[in-house]
């Protein structure tokens, strides 16, 4: 919040609130909660923004490994 931002592709106008849960079941049952639902229109009604829930890497996760899986499947040129 409150910070500045650096665009280096695309369009991005606004900012990113981040917030983590230990696993998705735990972030959708935040967002069905009575609680979350009942106060959520305070959110609505004051900010433009969408809500997005991303699952997040395995346990050992190796970026590494991804990445040069994706290398070796494209042709060399």
């Amino acid at each position: 919040h409150g910070t500045g931002h650096e665009t280096k592709e695309g369009n991005w106008p606004g900012a990113v609130v981040m917030i983590g849960f230990p696993s998705i079941d735990e972030a959708r049952a935040w967002w069905d909660s009575p609680a979350y639902q009942e106060i959520a229109p305070l959110r609505s009604r004051h900010i433009v923004g969408d809500i997005i829930l991303v699952e997040g890497v395995p346990d050992g996760y190796d970026p590494a490994v991804t990445a040069r899986a994706i290398r070796d499947a494209v042709p060399a040129e």
